[in-house]
Parts: C-alpha cells; sequence; structure tokens
C-alpha cells in the first residue's frame, strides 16, 4: 500500500509540470508574437543606425518600453518557444 506522504509528495511534484505543459498547449507561436516583432525590429533599426540623426540617443529605447507596455496590456495569450502538441500526435 503507498504511503499518503509519499503519495502527497508525488502530487506536489507532478502538478507544476501539469500546469506548465496545460499552459504550453494554450500558448501561441514565438513568431506570432507582436511583442517578440516589435523587439526584432527595435533592435534592428537600433543596431543598423537607420535613425542616428532622427531620434535623440536613448529615445528608441524608451519607445520600445512604451510599445512593450502597450502590447503587453492587449495580450493575453502565453508564448512558447516550442510549438504546441497537436491532438495528432
Amino acid at each position: 500500500m503507498i504511503n499518503p506522504l509519499r503519495l502527497l509528495r508525488l502530487w506536489r511534484a507532478v502538478t507544476p509540470v501539469a500546469t506548465l505543459l496545460e499552459e504550453a498547449a494554450m500558448s501561441k507561436s514565438l513568431f506570432k508574437s507582436r511583442i517578440f516583432w516589435a523587439n526584432l525590429l527595435s533592435a534592428a533599426a537600433e543596431l543598423s543606425g537607420v535613425l542616428t540623426g532622427f531620434v535623440p540617443p536613448g529615445a528608441l529605447a524608451l519607445a520600445t518600453n512604451v510599445i512593450n507596455i502597450a502590447l503587453r496590456l492587449v495580450t493575453s495569450q502565453p508564448v512558447t518557444i516550442l510549438p504546441a502538441p497537436t491532438d495528432g500526435d
């Protein structure tokens, strides 16, 4: 017979993993994330120097922060790097 304390420890160990898997199944791909693309475009603009002379130093970082906050407020779905498994897998 299984010890109740051992069963409780097992349940506590498995619960976070089950929650993580459930969140991954409900999440979307990183490449469908508006926040990811906004950050990528901001980094590309900063690295290429295309806005040098048009935008004061530090303004692009401030604009990126404001855009991230705004997009985070309208985003409700988590993002995952690995694709969510489908029913057929």
